[in-house]
């Protein structure tokens, strides 16, 4: 695991300064601190930090070239099945120096050219440069687990893992990219391979960039399936796939010449994964939990059941406000963005306190995406489908169960009306409405964002890519499409910036694909038909976990593994009680910020309606609410690292 820089020459500018690509690199050594190279001629320069975590020698470092001097790399990921890889190369004729996976990937490169990524199960993102060839790669891997970065300027095709990589290359002046500002207002992150910053993009996974001369083009290697035909196969054949894939998806992701342990919340995902490694290691693995001091925000006691059943030796870990705020201003450095979800600064502080014990985690992120873990918005097709049937006339307007039943979605919905499958998604995926933007935005800046029509059409054309698939599958499509870079790119920040590597079984290539192809009754089970019928009258939240099972199919599929009042539980998630601290230290703090002489100056708000929204009473009742002036401050703060 490690960081990668560098450029690619577009015109004939002739070499880059090595000083200013060793500045480049130096900034990302957080994740890459156990050695760095550089590597500059006429058409490349690559940096390299890296995070050893297989073959602890010299013989890894990069950039690696051949030893023809063909090819060279800078790689950041781990391929998790090159040990078979490296078989199947040597079988070949090919020969290696180093038990590194780096090598497997160029020496594959170099067998099947750029059609080696098919081979390939894993997270990565690296450049190639085939000198032979007179063209180069820029990858990333399928779903997007790790980062990448580019830009064009002055003549050349800049690169990283971090947009402080690109920041730092002589030339390239930073600006707001206010589309990317206002996707993060909405959706807590840039959506598509925009970024927060003008002309600095996000390679989108499954993609690679290949340069050639003066050309770049953008090419697609592997999109998410969209399968159609489905048919019913029994609910013990999605459970014995699940598991045996999970296993071999765990099994492979334990490979490491490095201490390894695990997150371990307390819910079904972390659980399971615990589950499987305890199986697979020789002796107690080490598992970590996070919570806070205020009472009913920490899960300790249902992890504790896990770690108990499996005899981890486990790590509790408090955290408090005072530590929140310190902790939330670092990290926006080290993401190149304002946080995304607040339990980011709570993720970072378990990092670093188990990068004390391990340098490898794995992690339960992924599956609520594949298997319907969001009951309330996975639930919510139920929804549109009886408002739409109620706004044509459906029903018996004076029936009492009609009457129920237009009362509790008028509570989720007022009287707002969808014209698509599109408009409702959209309306319960944002975390801050047109409306909020108005209120709290300058009316010059809500102007130029155009009622965030190309927000609207990036998500229309991913939906298009699925319109085949029954309404809960597209939302669930989406999911997996959109939502889940999220949370990879939060994983992968608050624990690079401690220079641990997380990785995600959840999110093997192969799990994702098979759990796509489940049909919906079996990850949103009704529990019973009396509840099915009593949910009739019910919106989405009312249902949710009360009439029906979320992620019933995985819960099968660990029945026997873990305790009952870990499997089926109500779903908590990471709750961060924000809310409560707007009104105590967190409510000055935001003040500080947000209505100071600095943030007025700026013009991106209207300091006015925020000076309201501090003093309102609203702020305590709300978490919702809460979280809206959370984002707000951030935003303020990355201005202020960034920007000015």
């Amino acid at each position: 695991m490690c960081g990668i820089a560098g450029a690619f020459n577009l015109t004939d500018r002739g070499r880059m300064a090595e000083a200013d690509l060793e500045r480049m690199t130096a900034g990302i050594v957080h994740r890459g601190p156990d050695d760095s190279g550089l590597f500059v001629d006429d058409q490349v320069a690559f940096g390299h930090r890296r995070l050893t975590i297989l073959d602890l020698t010299t013989q890894g470092r990069q950039p690696m070239f051949d030893e023809t001097g063909r090819a060279g790399i800078v790689y950041n990921g781990e391929i998790y099945n090159y040990l078979e890889l490296r078989d199947e190369l040597i079988a070949r004729g090919h020969s290696f120096r180093s038990d590194t996976d780096t090598e497997v990937v160029l020496k594959a490169y170099l067998e099947y050219g750029i059609s080696c990524l098919s081979r390939f199960n894993g997270m990565f993102a690296f450049a190639i440069y085939d000198r032979e060839q007179r063209r180069s790669f820029l990858v990333r891997d399928r779903i997007g687990i790790k980062p990448l970065y580019y830009a064009a300027c002055d003549g050349r095709l800049v690169f990283g893992s971090e947009i402080k990589v690109i920041l730092e290359y002589p030339g390239f002046k930073a600006a707001a990219d206010y589309t990317g500002i206002s996707s993060y207002l909405s959706y807590r992150y840039p959506i598509g391979d925009r970024t927060l910053f003008k002309n600095v993009n996000s390679l989108l996974p499954g993609h690679y960039l290949e340069v050639a001369d003066s050309s770049v083009a953008r090419k697609q290697y592997w999109e998410l399936p969209v399968d159609e035909e489905r048919s019913d196969r029994g609910e013990a054949f999605y459970i014995e796939n699940i598991r045996s894939l999970l296993e071999s998806a765990v099994k492979l992701r334990m490979r490491s010449d490095v201490p390894l342990g695990a997150y371990l919340s307390g819910g079904l995902d972390s659980s399971a994964i615990v589950s499987l490694m305890s199986r697979f290691s020789g002796e107690p693995v080490k598992t970590f939990t996070i919570g806070f001091e205020e009472e009913g925000f920490n899960e300790f006691a249902y992890a504790q059941m896990v770690a108990d059943r499996y005899r981890t030796e486990h790590h509790e870990i408090t955290l408090g406000s005072s530590d929140y705020i310190d902790t939330m201003i670092d990290l926006i450095r080290f993401k190149d963005a304002p946080l995304g979800v607040p339990n980011e600064p709570a993720l970072h502080v378990m990092s670093r306190e188990l990068k004390k014990h391990i340098t490898v985690v794995l992690s339960g992120e992924g599956a609520d995406e594949i298997f319907g873990g969001y009951g309330r918005i996975f639930r919510s097709p139920y929804d549109y489908q009886r408002l739409a049937e109620l706004n044509a006339g459906g029903g018996d307007v004076n029936s009492e169960a009609v009457r129920l039943l237009r009362e509790n979605l008028s509570k989720k919905y007022g009287d707002r009306k969808f014209d698509s499958e599109l408009d409702h998604f959209l309306y319960l995926y944002n975390y801050s409405s047109w409306e909020d933007k108005e209120r709290f935005l300058n009316a010059e800046v809500v102007e130029r964002l155009d009622r965030d029509r190309p927000l609207h059409d990036e998500f229309a054309a991913q939906m298009a890519k699925c319109e085949g698939l029954g309404h809960y599958d597209k939302y669930l499509w989406l999911f997996e499409k959109m939502h889940i870079l999220g949370l990879l790119h939060r994983v992968d920040m608050t624990t690079m910036a401690t220079s641990v590597e997380a990785r995600v079984p959840f999110v093997d290539h192969r799990l994702v694909e098979f759990a796509l192809s489940i049909p919906i009754e079996y990850k949103l089970k009704w529990k019973s038909q009396e509840a099915q019928a009593a949910a009739a009258v019910c919106n989405s939240d009312q249902i949710s976990e009360l009439h029906d099972i979320p992620k019933y199919i995985l819960k099968k599929a660990f029945e026997e593994d873990l305790p009952e009042e870990v499997l089926w539980r109500r779903k908590m998630g990471f709750p961060v009680p924000v809310h409560d601290w707007l009104g105590d230290r967190f409510n000055r703090f935001a003040k500080e910020v947000l209505l100071d002489s600095r943030t007025k100056a700026r013009r991106l708000f209207d300091c006015g309606e925020i000076e309201k929204a501090l003093t309102s009473p609203e702020l305590f009742r709300q978490h919702r609410f809460g979280i809206k002036i959370w984002m707000l401050v951030n935003l303020e703060l990355w201005f202020r690292e960034y920007l000015d």
